[in-house]
């Protein structure tokens, strides 16, 4: 026999006898590497069911990140957004703290220039109210005059109208003793014409100063002394009575006689009564005593 065979013979006789055992335990071994793949098999499904539940878990986790994610890009594009804002604003803010210290310079200039004027100002406020005060003072005293003024305006248009109403009245006396005077004349022309002419003292008596003024006077007080009658009036230099006047005496329009001034005083006079007729009536306290502007 051909040794390679005999080895070959060994070689398998070998193989059997190590083979041997490999069945055995493989026999033993296959129930359980059967339990064991149905474990594994077991633990696979499980396994499956976990990356299932893990890989759904993933999905999820991934969804709520993606979404986590966009929530956060929108976000951070909005804070981009506001920080650009945020930058512009502050930019913004600085330029207006710029332009507000300027401003505040020219504030602080302007303060002191206002400060200034206000000073002045207040000063010319004093000023006026001291000037307001003396104003007002000037326009008490200016009413004042002026409630006097009126007061005395109306006193005096009072008198006035009282004076119209004597210059009316004298007027009519005078138009009155113009005809009396006439009427005289008449009379004294016929007497002339009939028993002469009068005596020299007689017919001169009339003569004296012609007054100046027309003059409207009141009889306050009659004297007689023997043949003479003496007449004193309310009338005296303050009104311009001069000695030497010849006034008309006449009560109501009737003509009583002539009045002679012998004596002035301030405010009176005193005079001769010449051509008193008793027929006519006599010369009384009361009566008025009249002065013609150039007429005796």
């Amino acid at each position: 026999m051909h040794i390679l065979t005999k080895v070959f013979i060994v070689l398998i006789t070998l193989l059997a006898v190590f083979l041997v055992p490999l069945v055995v335990v493989s026999a033993k071994n296959q129930v359980a590497w059967k339990t064991r793949a149905l474990q594994t098999e077991s633990d696979r499904e499980a396994a499956r069911q976990q990356l299932i539940q893990a890989r759904s878990n993933h999905q999820d986790e991934t969804a709520r990140l993606t979404a986590q994610a966009n929530t956060y890009a929108q976000q951070l594009a909005t804070l981009d957004a506001q920080l650009t804002s945020d930058q512009e604003e502050r930019r913004s803010m600085e330029d207006a703290l710029l332009a507000s210290r300027s401003s505040a310079a020219n504030q602080g200039a302007m303060n002191r220039s206002l400060a200034k004027s206000l000073q002045a100002s207040t000063d010319l406020t004093h000023g006026l109210v001291s000037r307001v005060g003396e104003m007002r003072t000037r326009a008490l005293t200016a009413e004042e005059r002026k409630v006097e003024l009126d007061e005395a305006l109306r006193d005096l248009n009072s008198r006035l109208e009282t004076a119209v109403a004597a210059q009316r009245a004298l007027q009519e006396e005078i138009s009155k003793l113009k005809d009396e005077k006439e009427n005289a004349k008449s009379r004294i022309a016929a007497y002339v014409a009939r028993f002469g002419a009068l005596e020299d003292q007689s017919s001169g008596s009339d003569d004296g100063l012609a007054p100046d003024r027309t003059l409207d006077a009141t009889i306050l007080d009659v004297r007689r002394v023997g043949d003479r009658t003496l007449a004193e009036i309310d009338a005296g230099s303050r009104d311009g009575v001069q000695v030497g006047w010849v006034m008309t005496v006449g009560d109501n329009g009737i003509f009583i006689g002539r009045l002679r001034i012998t004596h002035v005083d301030i405010n009176r006079s005193t005079g001769v009564i010449t051509l008193e007729d008793p027929t006519r009536g006599l010369v009384e306290t009361g009566q008025r005593a009249y002065a013609l502007l150039g007429q005796n």
